[in-house]
């Protein structure tokens, strides 16, 4: 058992394959002035019924969608292990590809605040293309969201890429 934001969890099990896997993005906030690019909001992952970190987690939702994404190209270029960040705290997922048809990730969402005692809050398996496609919703509703709001061009443009870069014909 380990604890968890005061709460004692068990260690999870095996992993099995999820289909209730999804990324979320809420409450996006655009700069408080005209010199601030910064684009503010919830984000989680959701795997296994767990959000991590937790649910309505605040974080810079571009870094965290981009470095989700990068993984995620990682592991459809081939590549055998892939990491991703959370920026507001110790937590970040490690994505592992199983070579199966159709190819699956495996994922865990780790806290390492001690970094003699890093531990898995939640794993889970899906499918590469569910991974995908979730990442695109959010960055889609990321980039909607904020595609209107004043002195954050660059912001835009990320989201933008980044919705690009997910999209079925970059796939």
């Amino acid at each position: 058992m380990v604890k968890y934001r005061n709460v004692w969890l068990r260690r999870p099990r095996a992993p099995k394959l999820v289909t209730a896997a999804k990324w979320q993005v809420a409450d996006i906030g655009g700069p408080r002035t005209p010199t601030d690019e910064y684009v503010s909001s919830r984000v989680w992952f959701t795997l296994r019924g767990i959000d991590f970190p937790e649910t309505g987690w605040h974080d810079d939702p571009l870094p965290t969608l981009s470095t989700a994404a990068a993984a995620y190209e990682s592991i459809r270029d081939g590549e055998p292990e892939a990491f991703s960040y959370f920026f507001d705290g110790p937590y970040f997922l490690y994505y592992r590809r199983i070579d199966t048809s159709p190819p699956t990730v495996y994922i865990e969402g780790n806290c390492d605040g001690d970094p003699d005692d890093v531990f898995s809050v939640t794993t889970g398996e899906m499918l590469l293309e569910e991974l995908r496609h979730t990442l695109y919703e959010a960055a889609r509703v990321l980039h909607a969201e904020i595609a209107d709001k004043k002195h954050i061009d660059t912001s835009v443009q990320l989201a933008a890429d980044l919705v690009d870069r997910l999209s079925l014909k970059q796939t």
